[in-house]
């Protein structure tokens, strides 16, 4: 299953408080490092979306924070579930979520995979 997310980085309107309501603490604290906060909250709005969708799952059904964004040594980000998020994926068969991310100046874009 594949789930596809876009968002415009001008749309997250108050970065923090959204962070504050779908970031788990690593998360949080990765997206402190950075300057450009507006456009690392539209990043991990965007796989989360991403991946809700890709799990065939709305926001309402599963916590934005049973989804989790983390990096490997390398940058390469990868997908960490728990609670509902990690029985959905069960559900269908599937073992692991990958995701891809692609910024421009403006627009954010994800795609997440369910690996079977």
């Amino acid at each position: 299953m594949i789930g596809l997310d876009l968002e415009h980085i001008e749309r997250i309107k108050e970065p923090l408080k959204l962070l504050q309501k779908i970031a788990t603490e690593p998360e949080i604290c990765y997206i402190q490092k950075f300057k450009n906060q507006k456009e690392k909250v539209a990043t991990l709005w965007a796989v989360k979306e991403a991946v809700f969708k890709s799990l065939d799952v709305s926001a309402g059904e599963i916590s934005f924070k049973e989804i989790e964004l983390l990096h490997k040594e390398n940058g390469k980000p990868i997908i960490k579930l728990s609670g509902k998020a990690k029985e959905a994926l069960e559900k269908l068969g599937g073992k692991e979520v990958q995701i891809s991310i692609s910024h421009t100046v403006d627009i954010v874009g994800v795609v997440a995979i369910v690996i079977f």
